[in-house]
């Protein structure tokens, strides 16, 4: 039973940042083990605890997976109660999460938010 439900933030654009970031990778080896960890995510939301979720800032949480193509870090966070929603990622090549990438993120939670309340997003 699927508890709580992912969402892939797009921007006023239409784009789809992460989804686009997921489609890039290796069909065969790295998407499936992606999806796989999303549905765990929807299953277990809260609940799910490091390896596989880690706090990065404020409300924002990231998934973490080891690829063939490197680490992976999607950044989300929890949104009216049983809501995930997918704000960023990137293939994580150093120990420190990158500022940019945190701020990005931020800056989407924020945008999200904003334009949720205006109806954009159901």
């Amino acid at each position: 039973m699927v508890a709580y439900k992912v969402i892939f933030y797009f921007t006023s654009k239409g784009k789809r940042p992460v989804l686009d970031f997921i489609e890039q990778l290796d069909v065969k080896k790295s998407q499936p083990k992606i999806y796989a960890l999303l549905k765990l995510l929807e299953e277990q939301g809260h609940r799910l605890g490091r390896p596989y979720v880690g706090h990065v800032k404020g409300k924002i949480k990231e998934l973490r997976t080891k690829t063939s193509e490197g680490d992976i870090r999607i950044f989300f966070f929890f949104f009216l109660r049983r809501n995930i929603i997918m704000l960023h990622s990137i293939k994580k090549k150093t120990q420190k999460l990158p500022k940019q990438d945190i701020k990005t993120a931020e800056q989407r939670m924020r945008d999200f938010i904003v334009r949720y309340e205006r109806g954009e997003f159901k």
